[in-house]
């Protein structure tokens, strides 16, 4: 990481906003007409562009790929390369656990021993189901475990199991649609089992199913949508004698879970290597996940350094350039560098054209969400707030010019982090996320102490 860069793109850019500095300051007027009318459009047409651009929530899943044994090891293969890559970048790191891990995994694909995990919310019977099918003895080779209460929190439960029985008592609720989502995304198999059906009519019995496979037919055959009665209701009994004498008594019903059963034997029959190709790949990519996460974290401390650099520099450009449209310019040209600086850290391989064109749709999309003006109007705001006497009429724009280049840099880092290691093109690099990414970092670096520590940071550069 201490591979040395040449900045022409910093030197001409900066060189070409002084040049054209004169001949906007003949014009000027003109010049803040035209900005306010553009930032005026760009203000009122924000609200409209980010709600277009937010896709609604959808019931229907995502497609999901089928596993194989080659894409499990792919993604094991891919955790191999990270840690290579800490091991090279972080020598001091300790990785032994995650490749004795990764080695396990490696070991793991010829395992017959399974996990059924019995998932659900409160008194839905799990305890009792749990009972009846140890007792049955259906596979040798099984082990069953108890899931507390699944929806005591928002957050989705992780569970660690080859397969997940997920009892209901009713319909679908949106915690349940939301957890069996999450299990389809993660190749988790699961089966829907609807507990205590002798407690509805066989109408709304009927009615309650259709509804349950209808929901989930792009997740599960209907057969893995199955009605069950672990602890039965007692059935209450009425007699009446010749001698006119009723006699009332109840009798306990026994379990009715035997096409829970069979379906079971055939899953365990036909499905154990499927079952098994799905452990390992979520085990596969939270280990990646882990790994990656260390990565990113050694990798944004030596990035931090050089956006704070850069911001500097921005800033003084600004300042000795007072023209909101040429503040504009210059940190384009600073942004282009700082691309590239900060490729080299996360080892995207961009030429200095792939770096000025990933700055310019960074840029793009800074004006398009309306930042430069809510910056702007929000340091404009707290320098006369806090009775922060302006050292010159750019001392705003200055400020704003840092505080944008530390937004472009920050939301490098989260965006190049996101990719893969082998992502190492422009081309390669998918950019989909990047709005939604310098939206969220904007967010987090819009409140009031992180923007007064900025200018308290800013203003000593700008009176060197």
């Amino acid at each position: 990481m201490g591979k040395k860069v040449n900045k022409p793109i910093l030197v001409a850019g900066v060189g070409i906003s002084f040049i054209l500095w004169f001949y906007n300051s003949l014009s000027q007027h003109i010049l803040e007409v035209g900005e306010w009318g553009l930032l005026s459009a760009i203000s009122l047409g924000l609200g409209f562009w980010w709600r277009k651009g937010q896709k609604e929530m959808t019931n229907k899943p995502l497609p999901v790929t089928r596993l194989t044994e080659q894409s499990v090891r792919d993604v094991i293969t891919q955790g191999e390369l990270i840690l290579n890559t800490l091991a090279t970048e972080a020598p001091d790191c300790d990785i032994s656990v995650f490749k004795q891990k990764l080695i396990q995994l490696s070991l793991g694909f010829d395992r017959q021993e399974l996990t059924i995990a019995l998932a659900g919310g409160k008194k839905v019977g799990k305890t009792t189901l749990k009972k009846i099918l140890l007792a049955q003895n259906i596979s040798n080779n099984i082990s069953l475990i108890e899931i507390e209460s699944l929806f005591k929190e928002t957050k989705i439960p992780k569970i660690k199991a080859d397969l997940i029985l997920l009892l209901i008592t009713g319909d679908l609720t949106n915690s349940h649609w939301k957890f069996l989502q999450k299990c389809n995304q993660d190749h988790q198999r699961f089966i829907l089992v609807f507990n205590k059906k002798d407690q509805y009519i066989p109408e709304e019995r009927s009615l309650i199913l259709e509804q349950v496979r209808q929901q989930l037919n792009s997740m599960i055959a209907p057969s893995d949508v199955i009605a069950i009665s672990a602890a039965p209701q007692v059935l209450k009994v009425r007699q009446h004698e010749e001698n006119g004498i009723i006699r009332e008594w109840t009798e306990s019903q026994p379990p009715e879970i035997n096409s829970l059963s069979d379906r079971l034997k055939l899953v365990l029959e036909l499905e154990t290597k499927m079952l098994v190709l799905g452990s390992l790949w979520r085990e596969a990519v939270s280990l990646k996940q882990q790994a990656k996460a260390n990565l990113n974290g050694i990798r944004r401390d030596c990035a931090l350094p050089i956006i704070e650099k850069y911001q500097w520099i921005a800033a003084a450009s600004a300042f000795a350039n007072p023209v909101a449209a040429l503040d504009l310019l210059a940190t384009a040209a600073i942004s282009s560098q700082l691309v590239i600086d900060l490729g080299v850290i996360y080892q995207q391989k961009l030429s200095f054209s792939q770096g000025q064109a990933l700055s310019g749709i960074i840029g793009k999309l800074i004006v398009k969400l309306g930042l430069v003006e809510l910056s702007t109007q929000t340091i404009g705001s707290f320098l006369k707030n806090n009775a922060i006497t302006y050292i010159a009429g750019g001392t705003v724009q200055a400020i704003s010019a840092a505080y944008l280049t530390r937004l472009a840099g920050l939301s490098l880092v989260e965006h190049f982090q996101d990719q893969d290691l082998d992502s190492s093109t422009i081309e390669e690099i998918d950019l989909t996320k990047l709005p939604q990414k310098i939206r969220r970092v904007f967010e987090k670096n819009k409140r009031t102490a992180l923007v007064q520590n900025l200018i308290q940071q800013t203003l000593p550069h700008l009176s060197n």
